[in-house]
């Protein structure tokens, strides 16, 4: 289960903590390292990349450096950030700081003028009339204003690329049981907090003049509640009853995965099949104690390395991140019934 971890260029690592998500666009590291020697052996801003037994993890830059001695030994330690953090921090550049007829990943592609680099799950997503840039925003804040819209996600890479999604990447091989596979301190939520009854969608075009382009609404019902709980969104960006649908089902979804929770540690870094656990992967959760029994998508995932190598891993309902209902044989708080789809109705 022991990794070989390795930073090219950086001298032999003691412990390692490496956080990913599939709800944040940069992965982090930390770590403690052996120093030898006068000075400091890495600096600030230096390119880095992680490697567990040759897999590549993270693709960065060192961002701290922390070091120190007492009287019998001395310390180093130093943390790593994804390269996506420059097109999540610095401001765009934009000639005109307006984008026409261009979907999410396009405007991305013409904000990335970092050359950090856009990768895509497939999926497709419908194109922005124009999308205006704000004062001095980060191209991540400019696309992340679209992708609640879109149900999109924005995550990184182990290569530090930009990843825009819209469904779970896989599913990891094996299960994990209670009694076999699954660590002690594992843990599980159940919650109503979020969730809401009737979700109404209301935008508005800039073309037509009919009631369904002045006044456009959405509405979804989740029949997990069973008391009236009503919610009305605003829909960002131009309005079309497709995209306040898909806005009001996404926004359903994601209320209802978030709903179910678990926290799983594990025993090493990869599943039965030896794949490093990924975020937006699925995996099959068998925990009588916990009440859940079917798939479960990746959230995070924190691996550690110092006196053992483990994994832990958030898992959500597949719907918190775009995904269908599991169905599974669990809890009846986890097989809560499915969202129905939107219908179109006047304002």
């Amino acid at each position: 289960m022991f990794e070989d971890v390795t930073i090219a260029g950086f001298p032999p690592i003691k412990s390692i903590n490496i956080s990913v998500s599939a709800e944040e666009a940069a992965r982090s590291a930390s770590m403690d390292l052996v120093i030898t020697g006068s000075g400091l052996p890495i600096s600030v801003g230096q390119e880095a990349a992680i490697m567990a037994s040759q897999t590549l993890m993270l693709t960065g830059y060192v961002r701290d450096i922390g070091t120190g001695y007492a009287e019998a030994d001395r310390a180093l330690s130093c943390s790593l950030i994804s390269r996506t953090v420059d097109f999540i921090e610095c401001s765009a550049e934009h000639k005109t700081g307006e984008i026409f007829d261009k979907d999410i990943v396009g405007i991305a592609k013409e904000l990335d003028t970092l050359g950090v680099g856009i990768k895509t799950d497939g999926s497709s997503f419908p194109k922005e009339p124009r999308h205006k840039l704000d004062l001095g925003e980060s191209a991540f804040s400019s696309i992340e204003r679209r992708a609640r819209g879109r149900g999109a996600l924005i995550y990184d890479t182990p290569k530090g690329q930009i990843m825009i999604a819209s469904k779970p990447a896989g599913i990891h091989k094996g299960t994990l049981r209670r009694g076999e596979n699954i660590l002690p301190g594992a843990s599980a939520t159940f919650t109503e907090a979020d969730r809401f009854s009737d979700i109404k969608v209301r935008g508005q075009t800039t073309e037509g003049t009919d009631k369904q382009q002045l006044r456009p609404q959405t509405s979804v019902k989740d029949t997990g509640i069973a008391r009236r709980r009503p919610l009305i969104l605003m829909h960002e960006g131009e309005t079309t009853v497709d995209r306040m649908k898909k806005r009001a089902v996404w926004s359903a979804r994601r209320a209802a995965g978030n709903s179910v929770t678990a926290s799983i540690p594990v025993t090493g870094w990869r599943d039965s099949a030896g794949q490093i656990w990924q975020p937006n992967w699925l995996v099959s959760v068998e925990d009588d104690w916990l009440g859940i029994e079917g798939l479960m998508i990746i959230k995070s995932i924190v691996f550690d390395q110092n006196d053992m190598t483990v994994a832990t891993l958030s898992l959500a309902d597949p719907r918190a991140l775009g995904g269908e209902n599991p169905r599974g044989k669990s809890a009846g708080s986890y097989a809560a019934p499915g969202v129905i789809d939107a219908e179109y109705t006047d304002e």
